[in-house]
Formats: structure tokens, sequence, C-alpha cells
């Protein structure tokens, strides 16, 4: 294995490029090879999760992690994943996602109710039934009837997916895009667009690519790839606590989370705003000072 280690710290952007997605298809191939196996050995929901947790594994984890290995001496600095984010930055990110959240839940509404022009309609019938087949899947794979379902869900979707996508998205392709063009906020944004686009959900697009955006801030100001890491596993998690509790379609007049400012409250959803866009100047302010004094204080003396 060290025949491959560090072998392309130097090599020019297309060839990097190039390797990792060699080695994203080779983890695409082993997770069919496994979920064969697997569809062989269970079904129903465990087969679901089984396969799920084997998809953040092969396609995701490995592949970021081999890709580190071959492009760094260290590989986990490569990564940003090094050291353990401090209290204070998982502090900011959860206040910031919670004071979000009416507006995000705005912006989904909004995305979710887009209508094409009639001459496109194929277009967009083709991707509201995309749209129903990722539904019913999601409504399946969060079907849960008891706590150990819970903790198994938030396992998988919440922390093992948070860290493969998060080591894939942020720390290769947004690492890659900077090294080429030298430009934090463009390959912040074209990472957040692949981000989005490779989940195939188009009346999600908007809010997923602000999330991700969001998510490459959060690297970009902390220098530690777990910053970005917790705040995604904390969505994604508070989306599969919300579905245990009130159901992925919940009945009518509950009090359901993913409703909130969407209701026509427009009082709240500014106050949203205003209140997300100061929290973010704070934490850009926070993540950036302890970044440089964690960096200072490396320095060999």
């Amino acid at each position: 294995m060290n025949i491959f280690h560090n072998k392309l710290s130097e090599a020019p952007f297309g060839i990097k490029l190039f390797t990792f997605l060699c080695l994203i298809l080779m983890g695409y191939c082993l997770t069919l090879f496994i979920a064969i196996i697997l569809t062989l050995l269970s079904g129903g929901d465990t087969l679901l999760r089984l396969t799920f947790a084997t998809q953040d594994i092969f396609l995701f984890i490995l592949p970021a992690l081999c890709a580190a290995y071959m492009f760094a001496p260290a590989p986990w600095h490569y990564l940003q994943a090094s050291r353990l984010p401090g209290i204070t930055a998982v502090g900011m990110v959860v206040v910031c996602m919670i004071f979000a959240m009416p507006l995000m839940n705005y912006i989904i509404a909004w995305n979710e109710a887009i209508e094409l022009p009639a001459a496109l309609s194929h277009v967009e019938e083709w991707m509201r039934a995309q749209e129903a087949a990722a539904q019913a899947a999601t409504t399946q794979l969060l079907d849960m009837s008891s706590v150990g379902d819970l903790c198994a869900m938030i396992a998988i979707v919440g922390i093992l997916t948070g860290i493969g996508e998060e080591f894939v998205f942020r720390g290769v392709v947004q690492r890659l895009i900077t090294e080429k063009w030298r430009n934090h906020h463009l390959a912040i944004w074209i990472t957040a667009f692949l981000f989005s686009a490779i989940h195939l959900q188009f009346y999600g697009f908007v809010p997923r690519l602000l999330l991700g955006a969001f998510f490459g801030y959060l690297l970009v100001w902390s220098g530690n790839i777990w910053v970005p890491v917790v705040a995604h596993a904390l969505n994604n998690s508070v989306a599969i606590v919300s579905a245990y509790i009130w159901g992925v379609e919940p009945a009518e007049g509950s009090a359901y989370i993913d409703e909130i400012g969407t209701n026509g409250e427009w009082g709240m959803v500014l106050v949203s705003l205003t209140i997300t866009v100061a929290l973010l100047a704070i934490t850009r302010r926070t993540l950036t000072q302890g970044n440089r004094h964690f960096a200072s204080s490396s320095e060999p003396q």
C-alpha cells in the first residue's frame, strides 16, 4: 500500500480529479456487489439500512481516505480532520441551525412549489416522478417503530452519511477546486452545486445548495472538517428524530417542526433571516479566530 502513499501530491488538478473519480467508481462497484450479497442474506428495512451504511462506507468514506492517502504525506491533515472541534464551534453551529430553521423551511416550501413553463411539462413530469421515487425511498428508510430503529438511523443516516459526504465534497472536491483556482468562494459554491445535484431531488435543490455552501464556509472558517460534519449530522438527525416523533407525513394540525415558517408567518421568516445573518457573521469571526489561534500555537517554537 505504501507504493501509493503521497505519489500524487504534485500531480495536476486533472490527474487528481480523474484518480478520485476512479476511486468513487470502484467504491460504487463494490457497493453494488455488497448490496447483492446483502439481498441474499436479508430483506425489508434491515436490507435498506445495511445497504445505506455500505454506501456511506464504500462509496464515500473509503474513496476520500484513499484519495487523501495518495494526494498528501499526511492524509488526516489533507482532509483537515486531525483535531476535534471545540465546544464553542459546535455550539455556534447548533445555534445557527436552530434560528435558521424557519427561513430554511420557507425556502424548502418555495422550492417544492416551483412550476415549469408549459413547454417544459414533460421535464416537470419526469422531475416530479424522480421526487416521488426519492420520497418513497425516504419513507421506507424512516419507517421506525422503536428506539433501537431511531438509534440505528441516527448512526447510519446522521453520523455515517455526515462523515462520508463531508469527506468527499468538502474534504476532497472542495480542496481540489480550491487548489486549482485559488478561490474559496468559487470552490464552496461549485462544490455545493455538485452536492445538491448529486442527490437528484430537484424540488429540494435550492435549500440543499445553501446547506452545502454553509458546510463549505464552516470548513474554510474553522479549518476543521469535523465542524461541517457535526452540522451535516445534526441536520440529518433532526429530520430523523422529527420523523420518529411525528411520522414522515404527519397528520394535519400536528406540531410539525418542518412547518415552522411555512404558513404565511412572514414575521418569523424575516426575524429568522436577520438573526441567521448576524449569527453567521459571529460564527465566521469566532471560528476564524479559533483557527488562527490553533495555527499559531501549532507552529514550532
